[in-house]
């Protein structure tokens, strides 16, 4: 019964985000095309949100362990760390969503429906499954260190693109409003919540693997 509930819970998150995905990806381009952008550079504006990535791995790893677990990436993204990893970026979209960007922007229509699947509906789902669903691993501490590379390098993309295309994703990382010493302030910051993250979700799953 708690495997058909897994399977069940795991089809419903990935049908979610991606038709979510789908939508977004469409009624996007079509926004960027008619302000006079090309195909090309729709989908880069659109893979350069945090956000857009971290819901894709999301949708990828729930498709994978439904239909090839078995396969090489089915089997990397099961690894324990690598979920841990996931809930700590999914969270981060959650929170910086809620606490910061929430007020910044009014959505509408489908705009509005696939913000609150990749900000506030998505990230919990997944946390839960992880949560529920995933036997526990005493993981090293110095994970938390490790996951901080991929927001960091993505920070580092975001500024060098900024600074060529003056285009950021993010009001707290935006070149053309706020100086390199504000964004670095911002910056840290942020790293300093992906590694405290990094540490809470390490000290649930060496709890649970204790029990």
């Amino acid at each position: 019964m708690k495997n058909k509930i897994r399977i069940a819970y795991m089809a419903l998150l990935a049908i979610m985000v991606w038709l979510a995905l789908f939508i977004q990806f469409y009624i996007s381009t079509e926004k960027y095309m008619s302000q006079g952008r090309t195909f090309g550079g729709a989908i880069v504006q659109l893979l350069s949100y945090f956000t857009i990535q971290n819901n894709f791995l999301v949708a990828l790893a729930m498709t994978l362990f439904l239909f090839a677990p078995q396969s090489k990436w089915g089997k990397w993204f099961a690894k324990p760390a690598v979920l841990a990893s996931m809930c700590v970026y999914i969270t981060i979209v959650l929170l910086v969503y809620q606490l910061v960007l929430r007020g910044q922007h009014v959505q509408l229509g489908w705009f509005r429906v696939c913000d609150e699947i990749f900000h506030s509906i998505s990230p919990p789902m997944f946390i839960l499954f992880w949560l529920v669903f995933i036997p526990k691993e005493k993981l090293p501490w110095g994970k938390a260190i490790n996951w901080l590379l991929y927001p960091l390098i993505y920070c580092v993309y975001i500024l060098l693109r900024g600074a060529i295309s003056n285009y950021y994703p993010y009001s707290f990382i935006d070149g053309t409003k706020l100086t390199y010493p504000q964004i670095a302030v911002n910056s840290f910051f942020l790293l300093l919540a992906f590694l405290s993250l990094g540490l809470l979700f390490i000290g649930v799953s060496r709890l649970a693997q204790k029990r």
